[in-house]
């Protein structure tokens, strides 16, 4: 198993975990708005200042051009994410967010960089994909699926815009600066009244006593940070549609989350298998890891 395929299941693993408590922050209202939520990830870049004496340099306009396209469709995609998560369980979200993401990487890679799939690569893709997808049901109303489809667009679009960074710069660079591009995007956030009177007058956040702020904000993000770091060491070095495929990876470790905790904390994640879904589940969860043997075994 190549290295970069061990970093996308470590950052997929943190992710899971992340999603997890976005799901309680979000529908627990532990922040009143996602654009709220949205603005708080994307500031707390700011931490990636700790990566300059390690090197980072100025890159050139095109590649700060870069960056600052990879800043926005993440905040585009985390949106999408949080309003999706507000109406459904992570376990449903996540892997529809999954197949769009992996076909959108697919599409664009190979319009944009010529980063095409191998053809002993596609059948496993092709199972990985489908299984992302049956997994949900396809139970979503209109407004979910909208929400679900664009999340999964603008993750798969951050995914080759950050592989065209890395040709173009550095990885240090290239982590530095799309992370200080969030932090622009945040401010510029800040800047829209209805944003700024949101964030101002967002009573449920600043009413969680300190200690949980840390823990379901901070906290949570150090763990997002980790696993963004493992994914995008696994784009430096690998094929930006399959590690979106690779996404799969994620609810495997989600539906293990929601089984586990589901029982041990029913009233904080309210993911539930009902016995008529265990065959359904069983089926695309075998799909998911069907497609993972066939692409990488």
């Amino acid at each position: 198993m190549s290295n970069w395929v061990l970093f996308v299941i470590i950052g997929q693993f943190l992710y899971a975990i992340a999603i997890l408590i976005d799901r309680f922050i979000v529908t627990k209202k532990v922040v009143s708005k996602p654009i709220v939520y949205v603005f708080y990830v994307n500031f707390l870049s700011i931490f990636a200042l700790g990566a300059i004496p390690f090197g980072v340099t100025i890159p050139s306009v095109w590649a700060l051009f870069i960056a600052f396209c990879t800043a926005v469709s993440f905040a585009a995609s985390i949106y999408f994410l949080y309003e999706s998560l507000n109406n459904s369980n992570a376990s449903e979200v996540v892997p529809v967010i999954g197949g769009v993401s992996a076909i959108s990487a697919f599409s664009l890679g190979a319009v944009l960089i010529g980063d095409g799939l191998p053809t002993r690569f596609i059948a496993g893709f092709i199972i990985l994909v489908i299984g992302m997808l049956i997994i949900s049901h396809f139970r979503f109303t209109a407004r979910s699926f909208f929400f679900l489809t664009g999340s999964g667009f603008f993750f798969g679009l951050s995914t080759i815009l950050m592989k065209i960074l890395f040709v173009s710069t550095s990885f240090i660079d290239g982590f530095f600066w799309s992370r200080i591009a969030n932090v622009v995007v945040a401010l510029m956030l800040l800047a829209l009244p209805s944003v700024y009177k949101a964030i101002h007058h967002d009573h449920n956040y600043h009413k969680t006593p300190k200690t949980n702020k840390a823990l379901f904000v901070i906290g949570n993000k150090a763990l997002g940070a980790l696993g963004f770091i493992f994914i995008l060491l696994a784009i430096e070095q690998g094929n930006a549609a399959i590690i979106n495929a690779l996404s799969a990876t994620q609810y495997i470790f989600l539906l293990i989350f929601a089984l586990f905790f589901g029982k041990l904390l029913p009233e904080y994640f309210e993911e539930k298998i009902h016995k008529h879904e265990f065959l359904h589940k069983s089926f695309a969860t075998a799909l998911i890891v069907l497609g993972f043997f066939v692409l990488f075994i």
